[in-house]
């Protein structure tokens, strides 16, 4: 195989458990093999690894349903990784210690510096998403009305 280029690449990550944003850095390196067919090869810390979009788990939670954005497609979602993983409900589960790294969160790559900023208007990572309150008080009251309705029809009609 014979390498044509390799390029730096990272793709900002977004946990549709716990929300957490993070960015991941890799080398991607285009070849064209012995029959002259192209092949890109994922690589982090010069191991050769899954590219973004399969494989991939949240350091925060360990949730595999993460969404990987194309660089550049979500810029201004990759400033906001400054903020720390979520903390587990438990706290307690295996591995959620500080500094454990096992599996395939190894080698994954570090958080940014402590100085770096949101962009403005970007929800941290860290929150969680609110529940619609209103809209379940207000399916809460609807449900009473009705019942109270069903009551009265009942009792109206059988006096």
């Amino acid at each position: 195989m014979t390498e044509e280029f390799s390029t730096r690449e990272t793709w900002p990550m977004e946990c549709l458990r716990c929300w957490h944003v993070w960015q991941e850095e890799y080398v991607v390196r285009r070849l064209t093999d012995g029959h002259g067919h192209d092949v890109v090869v994922w690589l982090r810390a010069g191991t050769p690894v899954q590219p973004p979009w399969a494989g991939v788990s949240c350091p925060g939670c360990g949730h595999s349903r993460v969404t990987a954005f194309p660089p550049g497609n979500r810029a201004g979602r990759a400033a906001a990784t400054a903020a720390p993983p979520p903390l587990s409900r438990l706290g307690a589960g295996a591995g959620s210690g500080a500094g454990a790294e096992t599996g395939r969160d190894a080698g994954r790559a570090a958080e940014p510096p402590a100085g770096a900023e949101a962009a403005p208007g970007v929800r941290s990572g860290a929150g969680r998403r609110r529940r619609p309150v209103l809209l379940y008080a207000l399916l809460g009251i609807a449900f009473l009305i009705l019942t109270g309705f069903e009551v009265v029809e009942r009792v109206v009609t059988h006096h």
